[in-house]
């Protein structure tokens, strides 16, 4: 979306307010659209929205970070800011028991892979955290699991051993490594592979077969890494708060 826009009509922008980033996408002709991959901070974001005031209609926003949702509604004043948050969400789909502290986040990539083919489903999120959560057949958030995302894991060595070499993100052609780089590998990649593939184990034992998604900034490394069938979509919380405010 640009100033050189030929659509005449103004758009809803769906905000998506990470603690890493902030993505912004909207539903036009039948398909979703970014603006732009991403914006590192909420002053640019005011910035860039500001700036556009002329071809915004509403925005929907889901933010994890209170700080930067206040920050947007006082510096944004000219469009009407409607927040998802977890306190909208009705209570019996909750199978949680801490509402209170559940990330609006991973409600909405369930309810948004659920549309789909309105049975389990399972989502990966691979963020700067990864996490892992699944909705039921019955529209239920059944709860899940938080990780250290793979890019935070690679880069946890970068302060406190500088002298580790840099690895391929891959799995390690064999056990036990025989180098550095694969021992490396081990302890990073694959380890963080099986923590996620024993948790989809888990969810299977637990509830059934269901269908797997990968969503966020790593989706495409975890889906060639990861042995289960899954679905990529970048669009996942998009479709999530589009399919909340249509109910």
């Amino acid at each position: 979306m640009s100033k050189n826009d030929s659509s005449n009509s103004k758009k809803t922008l769906f905000l998506d307010i990470g603690n890493s980033s902030i993505k912004v996408a909207y539903w036009e002709n039948g398909e979703w659209q970014k603006t732009k991959d991403s914006f590192k901070s909420v002053t640019y974001l005011i910035s860039w929205l500001n700036n556009h005031i002329d071809l915004i209609n509403n925005l929907i926003v889901a933010s994890v970070r209170k700080d930067h949702f206040k920050l947007l509604q006082s510096q944004v004043t000219d469009l009407d800011i409607q927040s998802i948050t977890i306190d909208n969400i009705e209570p019996e789909v909750l199978d949680y028991d801490t509402p209170k502290t559940l990330g609006i986040d991973r409600f909405l990539v369930c309810l948004g892979a659920y549309q789909r083919n309105k049975g389990n489903v399972v989502v990966v999120d691979a963020g700067s955290a990864c996490t892992i959560d699944m909705m039921d057949e019955n529209r239920i958030y059944r709860g899940g699991v938080i990780m250290p995302g793979l890019q935070s894991i690679l880069n946890i060595f970068k302060q406190t051993a500088p002298e580790l070499p840099d690895i391929e993100v891959e799995f390690p052609g064999r056990w036990p490594g025989k180098s550095t780089s694969e021992s490396l590998q081990w302890g990073q990649v694959a380890f963080f592979i099986d923590g996620i593939e024993s948790a989809l184990n888990r969810f299977k034992q637990l509830n059934g077969e269901f269908d797997l998604f990968i969503t966020g900034g790593d989706a495409h490394k975890l889906s060639n890494l990861i042995s289960e069938k899954s679905i990529q979509d970048e669009f996942l919380i998009f479709k999530g708060m589009k399919a909340f405010i249509d109910a």
